[in-house]
């Protein structure tokens, strides 16, 4: 007790910067354990025409469309997979056209709750000494306040952007 008082401006002085680390922390991590995204979304997978400027699927007053797609020569397009991501289970799942003509789809880049889908890292080097790329073009992240979520996704093939979201699924949107 004695110890405390004699040295009390040293343990204030160590307090505050210990107790704002901890108050700066918690208002960075607290709210991803309070706020959790509500919306499933859908997305196409695989060849979706990504070099045309038409795409295979697209919305329409809140309603899945198909657009017919075919190459020079009056082929139709095979058409690319479309699946549906559940957020709350952190997995996606095939879907059927018709399945997913049934879904009130918002074509909004940010859901109703806030949330919206960012694309991978990316880091670069600082030059003029260092020159390396840290890019996945394949990884996604849930984004919104304040939280990043890493989505688990089913994607078919390697290359290059073969994910292309289509919209948050909102069974009020377009009615």
């Amino acid at each position: 007790m004695d110890f405390i008082k004699k040295n009390i401006t040293m343990i204030v002085g160590i307090s505050i910067p210990i107790l704002m680390i901890i108050l700066v922390a918690a208002s960075i991590y607290l709210p991803g354990f309070f706020i959790k995204p509500q919306y499933n979304f859908l997305y196409v997978n695989g060849d979706d025409s990504y070099y045309n400027e038409r795409h295979q699927y697209s919305v329409q007053d809140g309603k899945l469309i198909r657009n017919e797609m075919k190459d020079s020569e009056g082929k139709a397009y095979t058409y690319a997979r479309l699946f549906l991501y559940d957020v709350i289970k952190d997995k996606s799942r095939e879907v059927t056209f018709e399945e997913a003509q049934n879904l009130g789809i918002d074509p909004s880049d940010v859901s109703p709750d806030g949330f919206e889908i960012a694309y991978g890292s990316h880091g670069s080097g600082i030059f003029p000494f260092f020159f390396y790329s840290n890019t996945d073009y394949n990884t996604r992240y849930l984004t919104g306040h304040n939280i990043s979520k890493k989505l688990n996704l089913q994607l078919i093939g390697s290359y290059y952007n073969s994910f292309r979201f289509i919209g948050w699924i909102n069974q009020t949107y377009g009615k």
